[in-house]
């Protein structure tokens, strides 16, 4: 069978009140969940896989429409947010009006958060819910022999005049260490920046999946967290710096749920006497002087914390489990070893009730003084207490979304 993977364009999606200049040169990174898809599909059997990403490639609709009446595929896949539905329906009407007989499914954030809804869109055949590697393929798999895909774990099916939802997401991989690496040659690397960078050819890595904390605020599926040994994680900077790639962005929510972790990262980097650029994102609880020291001999050059208030009552209240201490502390030790930081705030937490409130924030973020900071309004999103608590208050609506 032939595969299609697509990220839509992002023209209509939600966005901040931040100008579209400014939230352009924040950045763009590869599609790193198709690329792991594709590079699983790949492993594991022999149908051929091609990625598409539109925003990267500046693909029109009436381009794409003329790609795929050149190269149809049987089975196409798109991945999305709920920020961007209209791009995730016009990417699959476009789909079904240009390659009749290609069946669409469905995957990402959207239908982990909205998984009975995305089924029910008009041109989306079936849907992946959870992690997709293992239910994507044998989705493939079933069609590739003539079944219609129900049955299989974290898959719905629509037929016409029925359905068939997945009661639960897919089962989740449990060793991540087995699965291949994203498949990046199907993108080209040149098309992606990062603001915070140095406008190097960069490579993205996902270390671990899950999270075993309960901010009140997060969407972040919190499954089971489970993590990539040291080895398997210098593995693939091996493999990235092999490719081209000069820096190496962590992009895992938390790369440090556990005390101890980045300091088994570096001595192995530092081992193969691997020379990169790197960063990850980090809780200050428990980041440990020892790691950011020999992280900076193994190259880690920046720090990214989120701290989200400015004081300890509103950490409590948002289930941080951190403290404006913890904060001051890993700042400094980040400081102390020359490594840069990057602070996250969030403005209009539940504590903030007046402008002083929100000040109080702004001033001690400077303070704090990290060498970058982001400020973000808090948004409400589904499926977390936060918005359970907006419903209950009554100041949102139980289907805002």
């Amino acid at each position: 069978m032939k595969i299609l993977l697509v990220n839509p364009r992002a023209e209509g999606m939600i966005r901040t009140e931040l100008p579209g200049s400014v939230s352009k040169e924040v950045g763009r990174f590869p599609p790193l969940g198709l690329l792991a898809l594709a590079a699983y599909v790949r492993a594991n059997s022999r149908h051929a896989v091609e990625v598409l990403d539109l925003p990267a490639s500046g693909l029109t609709y009436g381009a794409l429409a003329l790609r795929l009446r050149a190269n149809p595929p049987d089975l196409a896949g798109i991945t999305g947010t709920t920020h961007n539905l209209v791009e995730i329906l016009r990417t699959a009407e476009t789909i079904k009006a240009a390659a009749p007989s290609a069946r669409v499914c469905l995957g990402g954030p959207h239908v982990d958060a909205f998984p009975a809804e995305a089924l029910a869109l008009k041109p989306v055949d079936f849907t992946v819910w959870g992690e997709g590697e293992r239910a994507f393929l044998a989705l493939i798999e079933a069609l590739a022999a003539g079944r219609d895909g129900s049955g299989i774990g974290g898959v719905s099916v629509k037929r016409p005049g029925s359905t068939s939802p997945a009661s639960a997401p897919a089962e989740p991989v449990e060793d991540l260490d087995s699965l291949p690496f994203p498949a990046r040659d199907l993108v080209d690397s040149r098309q992606y920046y990062y603001v915070l960078g140095r406008r190097a050819t960069f490579a993205t890595i996902v270390s671990s999946r899950g999270c075993p904390f309960k901010c009140i605020f997060c969407s972040t599926p919190h499954g089971r967290y489970r993590e990539r040994s040291a080895a398997g994680m210098a593995d693939e900077i091996e493999s990235c710096l092999a490719s081209g790639a000069e820096e190496i962005h962590f992009v895992d929510d938390t790369f440090n749920v556990r005390a101890g972790r980045l300091a088994e990262l570096a001595r192995e980097i530092l081992k193969r006497r691997l020379r990169a650029r790197w960063s990850i994102r980090a809780r200050v609880d428990t980041i440990e002087e020892e790691g950011l020291r020999l992280a900076r001999a193994a190259g880690c050059v920046r720090v990214h914390y989120g701290v989200e208030t400015g004081t300890d009552e509103g950490l409590r209240l948002l289930r941080k489990g951190i403290t404006i201490a913890q904060v001051e502390r890993a700042v400094a030790l980040a400081r102390r070893h020359k490594i840069a930081t990057a602070a996250y705030f969030l403005i209009g937490c539940p504590h903030e009730r007046t402008r002083e409130d929100v000040m109080q924030t702004l001033r001690f973020a400077r303070r704090l003084d990290p060498d970058f900071a982001m400020f973000n309004v808090l948004a409400i999103y589904p499926h977390t207490e936060l918005f359970e608590m907006a419903v209950k208050r009554g100041l949102i609506g139980a289907e805002e979304w």
